[in-house]
């Protein structure tokens, strides 16, 4: 396997076996469409979630998304 996949919930991540594709299935079934907060770009991410990964990165490491 070895293949890397961009998910806007997590990011970049490498699927290695059969568990890590489920977990990718899961969590894409589970993501809706919507406006992040940050950019304001519409992307694929948790209901609960108000920030893609890139901008929740940039706020973790005390950037600023303005």
């Amino acid at each position: 396997m070895g293949r890397s996949y961009y998910d806007d919930n997590f990011g970049f991540y490498e699927i290695r076996d059969e568990e890590d594709i489920e977990f990718y299935h899961e969590m894409q079934k589970r993501s809706v469409r919507k406006k992040c907060q940050g950019c304001g770009r519409m992307v694929k991410i948790k209901p609960d979630y108000a920030y893609c990964n890139r901008c929740a990165d940039t706020l973790e490491r005390g950037g600023d998304l303005g």
